[in-house]
């Protein structure tokens, strides 16, 4: 059987491969959704001389930090003023109800035009709306991101992309200058489920990290003397070392609500459940979170878990010598090292800063 394509599509690929080779820098670039995400990849984007011309929020104020960008009222109106639209938008609701519809983001794409989404959303639903975005001309890469916002502002955060792969090495440069790691994941889908998983394992992380904690100042042993010893050995992680000093702050993490987290659970659940795999340790964590945010509310930080230990063990693990503690991320060999900033840490060599 023989299968021919249509001429306009092959039309369309001619087009797309010839426009390729115009420099990123020129395109026209929108932005929907300025929460955390969305703010700090404008101002990157900015930063590294992109031509960010469109933004839209909900929240006028949002759209403000950006005097020199045009503004919107609805998705399909700012869709076809650009060449890319980049959405960062908090759950799969909220990414359904920008697509959708006569004044939706799919209404004003057409021939030519890309779709970032740095949403983190339900992965099954990116793949339906990727095959409508096509029958328009236009072209979308799945692009969760994750590292936490303080990395994300300094562009040190990573990016997974999902998609056609000569759509995510066309966008490739400009990614890598607003981000210190681009990982391509495969086809449409893929990208979301890592990031999921990612999240989930956070959780787990996170709840024995207060454990440990807690046995250990109960125990008397200094919460300093405890983070560099476990830092130092095989237990250490990600989150020890970001989670860790944001318990001993009492922060728990502001950057990322506790509601985003469990729906980033939930998803987690849904991918778990359709592929008949039991989560045990996964399964007992979302749960945990669940109470975490029943207990303390939607916007609670995200790594409040442990707090319900500090209650009903009557002791706080706050460490004064974390009161002006931050971090920055660097990538070394793929990995996300945890760079450590107002605190005294022995180093065997400098930041790149300090070179």
């Amino acid at each position: 059987m023989i299968i021919r394509r249509p001429v306009t599509f092959l039309v369309r690929q001619v087009r797309f491969y010839s426009s390729t080779n115009v420099d990123l820098k020129s395109k026209k670039i929108g932005i929907i959704g300025l929460g955390n995400v969305g703010n700090a990849v404008a101002k990157n984007l900015q930063r590294n001389g992109y031509n960010l011309t469109a933004v839209l929020d909900v929240n006028k104020q949002l759209e403000e930090c950006f005097p020199t960008c045009s503004k919107y009222s609805d998705p399909k109106s700012l869709a076809e003023t650009v060449d890319v639209v980049f959405t960062a938008l908090p759950m799969p609701p909220h990414v359904k109800s920008v697509f959708e519809g006569k004044t939706g983001l799919l209404a004003g794409m057409s021939e030519g035009k890309i779709w970032i989404d740095h949403s983190t959303t339900d992965y099954e639903q990116t793949e339906g709306m990727n095959e409508l975005v096509k029958e328009k001309g236009g072209r979308m890469l799945e692009a969760p991101v994750t590292g936490g916002l303080e990395a994300l502002k300094k562009g040190q955060m990573t990016v997974f992309m999902a998609g056609e792969k000569d759509l995510a090495e066309t966008v490739r440069p400009m990614l890598e200058d607003i981000y210190c790691n681009v990982l391509y994941t495969g086809k449409m889908g893929t990208a979301l489920i890592p990031k999921v998983l990612s999240n989930m394992l956070t959780c787990v992380h996170n709840l024995a990290m207060g454990e440990v904690f807690m046995i250990a100042k109960k125990a008397g042993v200094d919460m300093r003397t405890t983070f560099d010893c476990i830092r130092a050995s095989s237990g250490n992680s990600f989150v020890f070392e970001t989670g860790g000093p944001m318990l001993m702050q009492g922060t728990y993490d502001p950057s990322f609500s506790i509601a985003l987290q469990c729906k980033d659970n939930r998803l987690g659940y849904q991918i778990a459940t359709k592929h008949k795999v039991p989560m045990e340790i996964l399964g007992h964590a979302m749960q945990t979170y669940n109470r975490a945010m029943y207990k303390y509310g939607d916007e609670a930080p995200c790594y409040i878990a442990p707090k319900m230990l500090e209650e009903a063990c009557h002791v706080d693990l706050r460490y004064k010598e974390f009161k002006d503690w931050s971090y920055s991320i660097q990538n070394v060999d793929g990995s996300s090292v945890i760079r450590h900033h107002g605190i005294d840490i022995k180093r065997n060599t400098p930041l790149p800063e300090e070179k």
